[in-house]
């Protein structure tokens, strides 16, 4: 099973990788973009996620990976909280889930590498209450935690 993860993992960065190496002149790199994310966002871990799921009917928590990395990753957190809105389409759909700029809200992606950006924008709109959770759902797979496969709830 660790075999599994670490591939996955490895499959996962290696994907981003290959897109992450051209520098153009002008133009800041989105390894600078997350880095610079990641010193003004609070991150959450997987214990104190799973803390607050069971606290907090009122915490949103956004799956920003699109259908196909969670079908191929093997589900997403079994919540009641959970909504997937692709991050690309973000900033258009989170009123729909967080309709006050101080609703709790939890970000996450596969591993950690797009959901600072995400919880950056979130805190860019006006958003006073996002966390992200830094260990991704490959860690919450990892800690054997409830995972909602494709089609069920």
């Amino acid at each position: 099973m660790k075999i599994i993860q670490t591939l996955s993992t490895t499959i996962l960065l290696m994907t981003f990788s290959l897109y992450s190496h051209a520098e153009v002149a002008g133009i800041t790199p989105g390894k600078t973009l997350q880095v610079q994310a990641e010193k003004i966002t609070t991150d959450i871990n997987t214990e104190d996620l799973k803390k607050l799921l069971d606290s907090d009917p009122d915490v949103v928590l956004i799956d920003i990976r699109t259908p196909t990395e969670i079908r191929k990753m093997g589900g997403a957190i079994k919540a009641p909280q959970n909504v997937n809105i692709v991050r690309g389409w973000l900033e258009f759909r989170v009123t729909g889930a967080a309709q006050s700029k101080d609703t709790p809200i939890v970000v996450y992606c596969g591993g950690n590498i797009r959901s600072p950006l995400a919880a950056k924008t979130l805190q860019d709109m006006g958003y006073s209450n996002v966390k992200n959770y830094a260990d991704g759902f490959l860690g919450w797979k990892k800690s054997g935690l409830p995972i909602a496969h494709a089609g069920s709830n």
